[in-house]
């Protein structure tokens, strides 16, 4: 078997394994045991064993409906959610969300999100990738997320100017079943944004005293969220 182009790199060049080496590759959720096999000037080849069982993923999912952001920070805000354990990354278009950040990525650049997503699942130890969808609107976002039940929690992540504090919720955190959290962009969310949240189910809260950059604010309430809702 043919190791992916990234994992090539990676295995070959950023921790050197060379022939005769063992690794772990995984598939669909599943992770398998493997030796390096061959090393070629374009490609690696593998030789795939048994399966082994695999680190768990959370039992309660986490949802990151995020603003796409400038350069390369959407990507950065991908491998470090990946690597928090989130299930899915939405990038949705709110209010104020960079004009140059709004422009629908293109193929290439959705393979290289799907790619950033992948990388982070394995040198993280997770055998499943998240699910990077495409870009959205917030209307059609919420849309997607059908209306809101009892078991899903929302949050949506206020900066110090929003009168917002911990979310105070009456379902145990047992019988939650999802977790999903909005951030906004740089400039936060507008009040139309939050009219839209609210009216889905969507809960403000603050996850720091200071405001926080838009790539800070995803990660620290997922942070927050994972632990409140492991």
């Amino acid at each position: 078997m043919t190791l992916p182009e990234a994992a090539r790199v990676h295995a070959t060049r950023v921790i050197r394994l060379g022939v005769g080496d063992a690794l772990r590759v995984f598939d669909a959720g599943t992770e398998f045991e493997a030796v390096l096999t061959a090393i070629e000037k374009h490609r690696a080849l593998i030789e795939v064993g048994a399966a082994i069982s695999s680190l768990p993923e959370r039992s309660i999912p986490l949802h990151l409906m995020m603003s796409p952001l400038k350069g390369d920070l959407t990507e950065l805000v991908i491998q470090k959610a990946t690597e928090l354990g989130v299930a899915i990354i939405s990038p949705v278009i709110f209010e104020r969300t960079d004009t140059v950040a709004r422009r629908e990525p293109t193929e290439a650049r959705r393979e290289r999100w799907h790619r950033v997503a992948a990388s982070a699942a394995e040198q993280s130890g997770r055998s499943v990738v998240p699910e990077v969808r495409h870009v959205g609107t917030l209307s059609e976002s919420i849309s997607a997320l059908g209306p809101p039940s009892e078991p899903e929690v929302r949050v949506a992540a206020a900066e110090p100017s929003i009168q917002a504090g911990p979310s105070v919720r009456s379902t145990p955190v047992s019988a939650v079943q999802s977790v999903v959290v909005a951030v906004g962009p740089a400039g936060g969310l507008s009040a139309e944004d939050l009219t839209i949240l609210t009216a889905a189910g969507f809960s403000p809260e603050r996850f720091a005293l200071h405001t926080l950059r838009s790539e800070t604010a995803c990660l620290a309430a997922l942070a927050v969220l994972a632990l409140r809702y492991p």
